[in-house]
């Protein structure tokens, strides 16, 4: 048995973690296609709707969690910009704020 399988609920939380990072993925992809029924020796290519699983779950757990993350940023960057009166001041330093008002007059 590989170190990395499904055979216990811990360790297939660690297996998809890393498939979600793409560390390492082939190889898990391939020991499971491998893999048969409990107890059994895996062959080669058995199990090829695997490659179905692996191939959602990556576009699903990677792709849309990504535009998840990349969303959350950009709506608390909105909500801090409304807190701020709705200008990039929020960025800047003291002096910054000093120039940009001397210019505003």
């Amino acid at each position: 048995n590989s170190p990395m399988n499904f055979d216990h609920v811990g360790k297939a939380y660690l297996c998809l973690f890393q498939v979600a990072t793409f560390k390492g993925w082939i190889q898990i992809m391939n020991d499971a296609i491998d893999s048969r029924e409990v107890g059994k020796q895996p062959i080669r290519e058995t199990n090829i709707y695997m490659y179905l699983y692996f191939v959602f779950f990556i576009i699903s757990g990677s792709f849309f969690t990504l535009n998840l993350f990349i969303g959350v940023i950009i709506d608390n960057f909105n909500e801090q910009k409304k807190k701020a009166g709705g200008s990039l001041e929020m960025f800047m330093t003291e002096d910054q704020k000093k120039v940009l008002q001397r210019q505003k007059i």
